[in-house]
């Protein structure tokens, strides 16, 4: 499996809504929820966008921002901007923050500019999400959906490739040989994998590793493995595997009582508490 999809295929986007925000005033409110994940598309005009902890950006036609969680944003014209200001609006249903390591980070904006070499390679693809979103037709819906969901995709591939991102899972990704030992914990979570056995996964020694692996990623080699089985389980019991004792044989543990330990403590709710948010 590949460095990518081994993570979309536990954590796969569905795109939940596509919409357009039409600015021609200061002071616009956009709430995006914090359970989502958003690409945010500048298709005319010039806006400003400022969360509440004062993180701020500008796009200009053509410029592109990708929030791994929603947030409230305010929106204003950029000065010298006249007329409207259209923003294409992609809301994605990602897991939750809590349950999907590519929205587990530091960093919460992740601009495209409208010369980066990542925009020029998404440009086709866009075109037509563009088209269909902007003048919708028979089946317009399903298609823009599945439309943004591939693009969302590709746009992840590009951040690996081009190492667009520093710090958190896409960084581990980017780099090729921390990426072949994360991909045997995604690919065999059950596996009793050490911090040696990973280090020959990839081909580094064991002090050189850990250092990398931590210092890109923001934690252990181990704390990582334990998160993406706990994450990994809180997934499946939410998509209705209710079974724990091969659940927790599935992902490594000996016990359900050290399963069921783990997971209170690194997801903070208990399983039990999963399966009931599922049903309601």
């Amino acid at each position: 499996m590949d460095r990518l999809s081994s993570v979309l295929s536990a954590f796969r986007p569905k795109a939940t809504s596509i919409s357009a925000l039409h600015c021609a005033r200061q002071g616009e409110h956009l709430a995006l929820s914090a359970d989502s994940s958003y690409w945010l598309y500048l298709v005319t005009g010039g806006l400003s966008l400022t969360a509440q902890e004062n993180s701020r950006t500008e796009l200009k036609e053509g410029d592109g921002v990708w929030l791994a969680t929603g947030q409230d944003l305010s929106v204003s014209l950029i000065q010298g901007i006249h007329g409207q200001s259209t923003l294409l609006v992609c809301e994605f249903d990602f897991a939750t923050k809590a349950l999907n390591p590519l929205l587990d980070l530091e960093w919460q904006w992740v601009k495209v500019d409208k010369g980066d070499e990542i925009a020029q390679q998404l440009a086709p693809l866009k075109t037509i999400l563009l088209t269909e979103s902007l003048q919708p037709r028979c089946g317009s819906q399903v298609v823009t959906e599945r439309l943004a969901e591939a693009y969302l995709v590709q746009m992840l591939r590009l951040f690996i490739q081009h190492q667009k991102i520093e710090l958190g899972l896409l960084a581990g990704l980017s780099d090729t040989r921390l990426a072949r030992a994360i991909v045997a914990i995604h690919e065999q979570p059950q596996q009793a994998w050490q911090v040696a056995s990973l280090a020959d996964q990839a081909g580094m020694s064991r002090s050189v590793f850990s250092g990398l692996f931590k210092s890109t990623m923001g934690m252990s080699p181990m704390a990582y493995l334990t998160s993406w089985r706990m994450r990994l389980a809180a997934q499946r019991i939410k998509n209705g595997d209710r079974n724990l004792a091969i659940l927790s044989d599935e992902l490594g543990y000996q016990s359900e009582a050290a399963f069921r330990r783990t997971f209170k403590k690194v997801i903070g709710v208990t399983p039990g508490d999963i399966g009931r948010q599922a049903r309601l």
